[in-house]
């Protein structure tokens, strides 16, 4: 299969772009970059680990519990982006303060399938450990 260096210097650009206009607030990245219905994985084990299918579901079973939990907003600072056909390949650290106080800090390893422009498909890998934390540390009130 010939490689489009075209089209990999492209779908590298765009993930440059969309994480640097997320840097102050990480929602962006997935609201500007990912489909509607991408298949996510989270990689590793635990309750959080797992294939999500869709954007509603990625945030509503996932994202969302470490979201409601942080004071601010989701700071990024990418480390490296690089392209390899339609795979975009992003390492990014992340920090912010949760609501009890705490820093929360984690670090990500993205592989992500990019068609038009979109990231359809991908797999993340985290600290889970620190995710967990967070989670497990703060219990929500239901109102």
């Amino acid at each position: 299969m010939r490689r489009n260096i075209e089209q990999e210097e492209s779908n590298k650009r765009k993930v440059e772009q969309v994480l640097a206009d997320s840097a102050h607030d990480f929602t962006l990245f997935f609201e500007t970059l990912f489909s509607h219905d991408v298949e996510w994985t989270i990689a590793g084990h635990g309750p959080v680990a797992g294939t999500y299918r869709g954007m509603e579901d990625l945030f509503k079973n996932a994202e969302s519990a470490l979201y409601q939990r942080l004071a601010q907003p989701l700071e990024v600072k990418t480390i490296g982006v690089w392209a390899d056909g339609d795979e975009v390949f992003a390492r990014i650290e992340s920090k912010s303060v949760a609501i009890d106080g705490k820093d929360y800090k984690n670090a990500y390893m993205y592989i992500m399938t990019i068609k038009d422009e979109k990231v359809v498909s991908g797999i993340e890998w985290l600290d889970l450990d620190a995710y967990y934390d967070i989670v497990g540390r703060i219990n929500l009130k239901v109102t």
